[in-house]
């Protein structure tokens, strides 16, 4: 069971790193102008943690991210085989700790983007 969870939280934090600067524009490079870009765009997501809502101008819909669902789709329920489809009894409702795993890589994906000097931040 641990070795599950470890492989869940590898293969989530991949895929929500994707999906994260797709949804968000953080952009790919090396150039201290974009990397200032994605530290401004992360700082701005924290504040009042507007990334966990649908609308965040307005902080409507929390937890209604269209990013949310994408991560939970393509993580669970992306083909026939996948845990979601499987073990949907589960899934329904989607449990708490689904959602808060998967907000947890949005905002360590985001977090990344605070230091200037950090070399994770040209690579996507």
């Amino acid at each position: 069971l641990l070795k599950r969870a470890s492989h869940v939280r590898g293969e989530l934090k991949t895929k929500m790193r994707l999906l994260t600067a797709t949804f968000h524009g953080f952009r790919s490079s090396n150039s201290m102008e974009v990397i200032r870009s994605n530290r401004d765009l992360a700082e701005r997501l924290k504040i009042g943690s507007i990334f966990v809502f649908k609308d965040p101008s307005s902080k409507s819909g929390i937890y209604k991210t269209e990013l949310l669902q994408q991560g939970i789709n393509g993580m669970w329920f992306l083909n026939r085989s996948d845990e979601g489809v499987i073990y949907h009894k589960y899934f329904d409702p989607i449990p708490i700790k689904t959602i808060a795993l998967v907000l947890t890589a949005v905002s360590r994906f985001s977090n990344s983007y605070f230091r200037l000097d950090d070399a994770d931040n040209s690579i996507l």
